[in-house]
């Protein structure tokens, strides 16, 4: 079962490398293009890069079913890894859908060569009450199917919660925080695909170690599936990821957590999100992440000494890069899965 998980997690990341090749030229097309403001010269570039997960994530996944009817009885449960499926893509469609509202050029070059000198040009998309609301949606799938209301706490034991409250507010609850506050902690080349490809190392690690197979199928072809993405989103990036991929990997990350019973786990793993949600709120969630960048290639803050994002305990002090600033937020990522590993090995 191992092997055929690998195997589909190597299809689903060459499927996401090599669907760059042809996505990317089709988003250019459609004007489908946003500001990299971390850049002195601020390039245009390809947005909305989930369209690239989305399309690796599903050759995975069908591959693996495929493996599992056709050539060897692995145990994986085909329905659960399509709810699965079915819950991500949704989430991620719903960032597609604000990509796509809020950053489409539709006229001419001269609009285009005018849209690079203001990046002000790209905002709009869906309201921010609105997303929230969204992806409500792709809860849909998690509930239809019961996958147990049972939680582990660390040196405490199971827990189980009543089934209807499980259902009805905790499942709708974590697929709207996970989606929406992985969306918040943005806006630097690299620093979501990165702590991402963290995130679903660690639930790959636990759920082999506990057993639960459709759980590491879920997170290992995330995994992959990042680390393809990567070619494109690392610094300097070839795409700016979108609300399509943000919300993909937030909305991966509730639907791994549920699906392979690690929720506690998930929450710990969702430590620097969690304080980022509370640092926007200072704000009233109108702060951004990013910064502004200076001719040594160095970025400061615009909100000065103030810290309203993770990223403004390095941006205020003017001396880190942008790519430093990513792999420090990916460091301290690595830090806390290590801490979660430890705490939940004896399960």
């Amino acid at each position: 079962m191992l092997l055929e998980i690998l195997l589909s997690a190597v299809i689903a990341g060459v499927v996401t490398l090599l669907s760059g090749r042809f996505i990317i030229p089709l988003l250019i097309r459609a004007g489908l293009v946003a500001q990299d403001i971390n850049k002195l010269k601020r390039p245009i570039l390809p947005s909305s890069g989930g369209s690239l997960l989305i399309i690796g994530l599903f050759a995975g996944t069908m591959s693996l079913i495929a493996a599992s009817n056709y050539i060897i009885k692995t145990g994986l449960n085909p329905e659960v890894l399509l709810l699965a499926l079915s819950s991500i893509i949704i989430i991620s469609l719903i960032g597609f859908i604000d990509d796509i509202s809020g950053g489409k050029i539709r006229t001419s070059s001269v609009d285009l060569k005018r849209m690079a000198n203001n990046y002000l040009v790209f905002n709009g998309g869906i309201r921010q009450w609105q997303k929230p609301l969204l992806t409500l949606i792709g809860a849909v799938p998690l509930m239809v199917l019961f996958f147990g209301s049972t939680v582990y706490f660390p040196g405490v034991g199971n827990f189980t919660i009543n089934p209807t409250i499980y259902i009805v507010i905790f499942i709708p609850l974590a697929v709207i925080f996970t989606s929406n506050s992985y969306n918040m902690l943005e806006g630097l080349n690299g620093i979501a695909v990165q702590m991402g490809v963290v995130v679903f190392a660690a639930f790959s690690i636990l759920a082999y170690h506990t057993g639960n197979y459709d759980g590491l199928a879920i997170a290992t072809v995330m995994v992959a599936v990042l680390v393809g993405y990567l070619y494109y989103g690392k610094y300097p990036a070839k795409i700016i990821p979108g609300d399509s991929l943000t919300y993909l990997i937030g909305g991966a990350i509730a639907a791994t957590a549920i699906v392979g019973n690690m929720q506690i786990f998930a929450i710990i793993l969702m430590i620097p999100w969690i304080i980022e949600f509370g640092l926007k709120a200072r704000k009233r969630f109108h702060a951004s992440s990013w910064g502004r960048v200076q001719r040594d290639g160095r970025m400061k803050s615009v909100y000065g000494k103030e810290v309203y994002s993770l990223t403004h305990i390095f941006l205020r002090t003017g001396k880190y890069k942008e790519w430093e600033i990513s792999m420090f937020l990916t460091i301290i990522e690595i830090f806390i899965a290590i801490t979660a590993l430890v705490a939940f090995w004896g399960i």
